[in-house]
C-alpha cells in the first residue's frame, strides 16, 4: 500500500509539476519520512525526464538519492546505479553549478558511490575541462583522495579554496584522510584551514579535530584540557566527545595498560585471512625482510585456528635482517630457535610439560593488567621446581591450548610470552637480561616493558632498567622492525626522573611510528 508521501509525490509528477516532485520527494527521502524507492526507478526509467524537469533538477535528484541507493540491496543497487548512467547520458548541455547538483559532480559524486574512483576522475576532469567551479575543483581533490594521490588532492582542494575563500569544507575530508594514516602535522593543518574559514558547520568538526591533532603531535596536557572544554562548551557534538575518549585511550600505554598486537607482516596477512574468510589451508607470504621467529609462529597458529587444522604456510623473504635475528648479544642470551636459513627458524627448546603450560595458560587467560600479572605471577614461580624452570621457555615457542577461542592465536602467543616472563621475573631479574640478550624476538618486548615498569614502581630498579633499556635500543632495527621499535618506545616513556624533552621525545617517536 503506498504512502501518503509517495501518492503525493506521483500525483504531482503526473500532473505536470515535475520539478516539485523530485524536490519534494528526494526531501522526504533525505529526512526518511520516506523509505519507498518505488518512484526512484519509475522516474529515472522515464526517458523524457530530462525535458520534463530540466536538467538542473535532474542533477539534484540523483545527488540526493545516493544515499538511499547505496542502502538497497545489491542488485536493486546495481540497476538504480545504471539509470542514473542513463539518466546522465541524455543530458546533452548543461550549466556550470558551484554546488553538488552540478552535472559532472553528481556524476562523479555516483562513480565514487560505486567505488569507480578511476572513472569519477574522468568525469570530473572533464568537467573542468569545461571550467572551473568551487565544487568541480573540490571533488576532483576528494576523487583524488580515493586514490590516495595526496599532492594532487591538496592542489585541487586548495585551487577550490582559492575560488571561494569563505568554502573549506573538503579541508575536513583531507583532514580526516591525513588523520586516519596518524599523520597529525598535516591532519592538523587542514582542519586549521577550516577554522579560518569560519564557516560554524564545518568548524564543529574541524575545531576539536584541530585540537585533538595538536595533543597527539606533542603530548601537551594543554591541548587535552582544550578539548575537554571544547567538547563541554557543545554537548552536542559528538565528535568532539568522541575525541575526548580517544584521547584517553591514547594516553594509554601498550604492554602495561594494554597489550599490543604485532603489526608485522606475515601476521597482518594471517588478519587478512581470517577477515576475507580464506579457509584453503595454504598460505604463502612474500616479504622484503626477514621476520621473526614468533611472527612466523604465531601466523602458522593463527592459520591452523582459521582453517580448523595443521596448514602449510611458506614465508619467502627478500634479504635477512640486520642485526641477525638468530645470533644472541653474548653466550647467556636465550636461544629459542635453530635457523636452518632465514626463513625457517625451528624450535631450540623442548616441548614444556603439561603442568607448566597449564599454569602459564591460566594467568594469560585471565584480563591484562601488568601489576596484576605481576604479582599473580609470584605464586605461580613458587609453585615451580628448579627443573621446571626451563619449560618457560619452552611455552614461548609451544603456547598452550587456548580455551577462550574469543582470543586471536597470534594475539594468544604473545599473551602466553607476557605471562611466562612475569614468571620468570620471579625467579631471578637476571632472566630478564637474558632474553634481552638473546636472539631478537617477541619475548624481549614483555622483557624490557617489564624492566621499565618496575623501574617506574621501585627506583633501585632505575639503574638496572635504563642500563637494559640501552642495550636493547642499540639491537634493534630503525629500519624494518616498527612492532619492536613501537613498543620500545612506549617502555622508555615509563623511565622515571628523565626530562620533560625526554618525553616528549618518546611521545612523538610513539606516534610517529603508528603513521602509515
Amino acid at each position: 500500500m503506498k504512502s501518503n508521501i509517495v501518492k503525493k509525490a506521483e500525483q504531482l509528477y503526473h500532473t505536470g509539476n515535475v520539478q516539485e516532485a523530485l524536490r519534494y520527494y528526494a526531501t522526504c527521502l533525505w529526512n526518511g519520512e520516506e523509505d519507498s524507492i518505488d518512484p526512484i526507478a519509475e522516474w529515472l526509467g522515464d526517458q523524457n525526464l530530462v525535458d520534463k524537469a530540466g536538467e538542473e533538477a535532474v542533477c539534484a535528484f540523483i545527488a540526493s538519492i545516493l544515499f538511499t541507493i547505496d542502502r538497497c540491496e545489491e542488485p536493486l543497487q546495481e540497476y538504480l546505479w545504471s539509470l542514473c548512467h542513463n539518466t546522465f547520458d541524455r543530458i546533452t548541455t548543461c550549466s556550470a553549478r558551484n554546488e553538488t547538483s552540478d552535472r559532472y559532480v553528481a556524476e562523479c559524486n555516483l562513480y565514487r558511490h560505486q567505488k569507480e574512483p578511476e572513472k569519477a576522475l574522468d568525469v570530473i576532469l572533464k568537467g573542468l575541462a569545461q571550467g572551473g567551479t568551487t565544487s568541480r575543483y573540490t571533488f576532483a581533490g576528494l576523487t583524488y583522495l580515493d586514490l590516495e594521490q595526496e599532492e594532487e588532492a591538496e592542489k585541487y582542494i586548495a585551487l577550490g579554496l582559492a575560488s571561494d575563500p569563505g568554502n573549506a569544507a573538503a579541508y575536513n575530508d583531507l583532514g580526516d584522510y591525513y588523520f586516519k594514516k596518524r599523520r597529525w602535522q598535516k591532519a592538523g593543518e587542514c582542519y586549521y584551514k577550516v577554522l579560518e574559514a569560519g564557516d560554524y558547520n564545518d568548524c564543529s568538526w574541524a575545531e576539536p579535530s584541530w585540537i585533538f591533532c595538536c595533543f597527539m603531535a606533542d603530548a601537551n596536557p594543554y591541548e587535552l584540557e582544550r578539548l575537554v572544554v571544547c567538547a563541554a562548551a557543545d554537548v552536542h557534538n559528538e565528535h568532539a566527545q568522541e575525541l575526548c575518549q580517544r584521547a584517553v585511550f591514547e594516553r594509554l600505554t601498550p604492554n602495561i595498560d594494554y597489550l599490543a598486537s604485532s603489526s608485522e607482516s606475515i601476521v597482518n596477512a594471517a588478519r587478512s585471512m581470517r577477515e576475507n574468510g580464506n579457509m584453503s589451508g595454504v598460505a604463502n607470504c612474500a616479504t622484503s625482510c626477514q621476520e621473526s621467529a614468533s611472527g612466523i609462529n604465531a601466523a602458522r597458529l593463527a592459520i591452523e585456528q582459521i582453517c580448523g587444522h595443521p596448514c602449510t604456510f611458506t614465508v619467502t623473504a627478500s634479504k635477512a635482517q640486520n642485526p641477525p635475528l638468530d645470533k644472541t648479544l653474548d653466550n647467556e642470551g636465550i636461544v629459542l630457535w635453530n635457523y636452518r636459513d632465514f626463513n625457517t627458524p625451528l624450535p631450540a627448546v623442548a616441548e614444556p610439560s603439561d603442568f607448566v603450560s597449564s599454569l602459564v595458560g591460566k594467568l594469560a587467560e585471565t584480563d591484562f593488567s601488568l601489576e596484576t600479572w605481576y604479582a599473580a605471577a609470584r605464586d605461580c614461580a613458587a609453585k615451580l621446581s628448579p627443573e621446571q624452570y626451563s619449560d618457560l621457555y619452552g611455552v614461548m615457542v609451544y603456547p598452550p591450548a587456548q580455551k577462550d577461542t574469543q582470543i586471536y592465536a597470534e594475539d594468544w602467543l604473545s599473551r602466553v610470552q607476557f605471562a611466562a616472563v612475569c614468571i620468570l621475573s620471579h625467579l631471578s631479574l637476571h632472566e630478564i637480561d637474558k632474553i634481552c640478550k638473546g636472539q631478537l624476538d617477541w619475548p624481549i618486548i614483555p622483557a624490557f616493558t617489564l624492566a621499565a615498569w618496575l623501574a617506574s614502581q621501585d627506583s633501585s630498579h632505575v639503574q638496572w632498567a635504563e642500563e637494559l633499556l640501552h642495550l636493547v635500543q642499540s639491537r634493534i632495527s630503525r629500519s624494518n622492525y616498527c612492532f619492536f621499535e613501537y613498543a620500545f618506545a612506549c617502555a622508555a616513556y615509563l623511565l622515571p626522573n628523565q626530562t620533560e624533552e625526554y618525553y616528549t621525545k618518546m611521545w612523538q617517536w610513539r606516534q610517529s611510528l603508528m603513521e602509515f
